[in-house]
């Protein structure tokens, strides 16, 4: 057998743990335990804020764009209504001048 895996069985074969082994890992893991855990805390409240920033940019942003779309249609309807308003001004006026020709056009007794 060569030294590596004479080596290697050494260092796998069970050995008894020193004395008071358990009771320090045990008062370990209670002061680990103990311990406030304020990284957490923060790490929870900094992404609790971003979401909220995040939600209400988005919210704005969306509220804008709601807004434009709502003034572009009524700004579509504004144009409509003086398209047609023009056509019937138009209308009214050619009926007029038509009036104005017949009148003008009456002989005179």
């Amino acid at each position: 057998m060569n030294p590596f895996d004479k080596d290697f069985r050494e260092a796998l074969q069970r050995r008894e743990p020193p004395p008071g082994f358990a009771e320090k890992v045990l008062s370990r893991a209670r002061q680990l335990d103990s311990r406030p855990k304020r990284f957490f805390t923060w790490r929870w409240a900094a992404a609790a804020a971003a979401a909220v920033l995040v939600l209400t940019v988005g919210s704005l942003e969306y509220r804008e764009h709601l807004r434009r779309i709502e003034g572009e249609r009524a700004k579509e309807q504004v144009m409509l209504a003086l398209r047609l308003t023009g056509s019937e001004l138009r209308g009214v006026q050619e009926r007029l001048a038509r009036v104005q020709q017949r009148v003008i056009e009456v002989p005179e007794k």
